[in-house]
């Protein structure tokens, strides 16, 4: 077996073995620390084989030697929700995750290759507030420790190829797999014998999808660098179990003789968004760089709705009751596109350090109309800071960045059953990420 094949083999060996463990952010601000300490503003190297296949993969010939980059990112997500039945409903998210990317360049070849297994979409919000009088009747389930989650990995190779001193371009194709899980008192919402009405809800589905990148890095001078991006969106049909209890809405209605508990075949069809990027990284002097980066999240075409299918019913009375062991139902979220503006600089200290610092703004895409304490992705602002360190074929970097504080409030919810009008949700997010890179 010759040493090139020995060196990929030993790279997806390593990168499998990165399974989630869990985060609690939404999209993250970069892939490695040192992307994540300024701002998510990319800087393409000739050490970073994970922000290439993460963000561009062009990136990917810039590579001068076999390398394998390590992650870890842990995340702490604090926020509290405030209505009629809450003066102080509480978020408290903490999580870790690891990840990871080789790269190569394929020999004197004009071409190199990439793999890596990294973070597509990460939130895990865990509330604990009372639920508010609402469905038919006004019922409450009383205090329950509210979670949703979504986590989406990818799984992805790419190829870059430099078709001149000047021009670099790639692509890459990725295998999602994506996980849901849904732990409220749900009030049903477009299904017409059901809408309005409220149980208990347990739900876990999972399921891959597929999606793909393509970039360019044209080196207009040689100080300027010019990079653009696209990202294609991602279609999951996850499957699983859907368990509840709708004890207390029966008792409501006048059906309290009927059976409460339930169990359904679960199917939940997830869009991710396809976006675009755009940066430019100006070498201001020997020891300086500077980076400008904007993103555009197309929210709007994939977190219109959430479609949730329930098959194969096991209670009899409620299977009698609709007629059907099925129910269709669709959860309205109406998200806004988005726009990320990142500003990055990066300076060497000593000879083999580095350290950076960066900020992020976006618009929140989740209108006030759909807005809950589990879909309440609304910070804007980003700050962060790091710093790398290089010994011989060893790079450690450290990156840290805050998600201030930031509160959004609902006047009039167009979720069914008004529970989360006349609110407000604030929600901030800090994380630290640390980043190992070797070069073989």
């Amino acid at each position: 077996m010759n040493f090139f094949l020995k060196r990929v083999i030993l790279a997806a060996v390593v990168l499998m073995t990165a399974n989630a463990a869990w985060c609690d952010d939404f999209l993250a601000s970069g892939a490695s620390a040192r992307t994540v300490a300024t701002g998510g503003a990319w800087m393409p190297s000739s050490t970073g084989a994970l922000d290439a296949m993460a963000i561009n993969p062009a990136g990917l010939t810039l590579l001068n030697a076999p390398t394998i980059d390590m992650s870890l990112e842990s995340a702490f997500a604090r926020g509290q929700f405030v209505n009629s039945a809450n003066p102080n409903g509480l978020l408290n998210s903490n999580g870790v995750i690891p990840y990871g990317a080789f790269g190569t360049p394929l020999g004197s070849s004009p071409f190199s290759l990439g793999l890596a297994v990294l973070p597509e979409l990460m939130s895990a919000a865990n509330w604990r507030y009372t639920d508010t009088p609402g469905g038919v009747g006004g019922v409450s389930y009383g205090p329950l420790n509210n979670k949703s989650d979504i986590l989406a990995m990818r799984a992805t190779a790419g190829l870059g190829w430099s078709v001149s001193r000047k021009l670099k371009i790639g692509v890459a194709l990725g295998a999602v797999y994506n996980r849901n899980t849904l732990e409220t008192a749900y009030v049903f919402q477009t299904n017409p014998a059901l809408a309005g009405l409220k149980t208990l809800l347990d739900l876990h589905t999972s399921g891959v999808g597929w999606n793909g990148s393509a970039g360019a890095l044209f080196q207009a001078s040689k100080q300027l660098q010019i990079g653009v991006a696209y990202h294609s969106r991602t279609t999951v049909q996850s499957t699983g179990l859907a368990t509840g209890n709708a004890g207390i809405q029966f008792a409501q209605i006048g059906l309290g003789a009927a059976r409460p508990d339930f169990q359904y075949n679960a199917e939940v069809d997830n869009t991710l968004p396809q976006s675009v990027t755009a940066n430019v990284v100006w070498q201001a002097t020997s020891r300086l760089r500077l980076v400008g980066q904007g993103d555009w999240i197309n929210w709007s075409d994939a977190f219109t709705n959430l479609p949730v299918i329930l098959t194969n019913g096991n209670n009899a009375d409620i299977n009698g009751l609709l007629q059907t062991n099925g129910i269709k139902d669709s959860i309205p979220l109406d998200w806004r596109n988005q726009i990320v503006g990142r500003f990055g600089v990066e300076r060497s200290w000593q000879e083999n350090m580095t350290i950076r610092a960066g900020y992020a703004y976006a618009n929140s895409p989740v209108p006030s109309s759909t807005l809950t304490p589990l879909t309440g992705a609304i910070t804007r602002n980003t700050l962060s800071a790091g710093f790398g360190y290089q010994h011989g074929r060893y790079r450690f970097d450290a990156a840290y960045s805050v998600d201030p504080t930031m509160q959004q409030s609902v006047q009039q919810s167009t979720i069914k059953s008004g529970e989360y009008s006349n609110s407000k949700v604030s929600v901030g997010v800090q994380s630290l990420v640390l980043t190992t890179s070797v070069r073989l």
